[in-house]
């Protein structure tokens, strides 16, 4: 069945290869961005939204219902990354960093639940990350959003369930977006240095050199498409161990291991 889909945040990374896959597979696919032309996307229907103004977000829904009377699925994958230690990050930039991926999303998931109640049936397909499982040092803000995310995607699927709207989280890790090019840094206090550099060198790498976001973007798919939508859906190796590991290891031996991966010694 086609189904109309509204993915938020597809004018690069993994909103972009989602939009992509949907529309090859013959949705009806709209995607935003805040400026409507960075959307070139054959098939993809390009709309201008900013997830923190209300009206934009009204307009963007509204546009989309009435060319098609119904909304099928929403893929929110919106969002930034603060990196610093907490005491160095401001609230301005806490705020935002909140915004982007936890209030954005509950600015478009109000929007779109009344049509998708109405109808019985939708999807709401929340884009987190590893971060939700295990919060990555210097970036407190950006691991406590997603982990927030992560909650209010469980909370919500009781909710919404009984009108037959399911909702999924799909979390990945070291995925190739760009994204870390575009990174905002807090203002730096001496005494975090080197340990805050060496972090988020290592983020930064893990970020430019990982993976395609092609198969999380198929992970993205196969939660549109899925006859039985789970509730959350981890891509790639990485992604399926480490909540496994959080679990089973001993605290102190997985923070140990976690902070060498980031290249950091144990915390005291």
């Amino acid at each position: 069945m086609i189904s109309v889909v509204l993915v938020a945040g597809a004018s690069s990374g993994v909103g972009l290869e989602a939009a992509r896959a949907l529309a090859r597979r013959g949705h009806q696919v709209y995607g935003t961005s805040r400026a409507a032309d960075r959307v070139d996307i054959p098939g993809v229907s390009p709309l201008a939204l900013e997830v923190g103004d209300e009206g934009s977000v009204r307009a963007c829904v509204d546009h989309v219902l009435a060319r098609h009377g119904r909304l099928d699925a929403l893929v929110y994958s919106v969002g930034f990354y603060v990196a610093g230690a907490v005491e160095e990050t401001s609230d301005e930039l806490a705020l935002a960093q909140l915004e982007a991926y936890l209030l954005g999303a509950h600015h478009l998931v109000r929007a779109v639940l009344p049509a998708m109640r109405e109808r019985g049936a939708g999807r709401l397909v929340l884009m987190s990350s590893t971060a939700a499982v295990a919060a990555i040092p210097f970036h407190a803000i950006y691991s406590a959003s997603k982990a927030a995310l992560n909650h209010y995607a469980e909370a919500l699927r009781y909710e919404v369930a009984p009108f037959g709207v399911r909702v999924a989280c799909v979390e990945a890790t070291s995925v190739r977006t760009g994204a870390a090019a575009a990174m905002r840094e807090s203002d730096p206090i001496p005494g975090y240095e080197p340990a805050r550099t060496r972090v988020i060198e290592r983020f930064r790498r893990l970020q430019l050199d990982g993976p395609s976001p092609a198969p999380v973007a198929g992970g993205i798919v196969r939660a549109v498409e899925s006859r039985r939508m789970r509730p959350v859906y981890r891509v790639g190796a990485q992604a399926r161990m480490l909540p496994w590991l959080r679990a089973l290891l001993p605290y102190p031996v997985f923070q140990r291991l976690y902070g060498r991966f980031f290249h950091l010694s144990r915390p005291a």
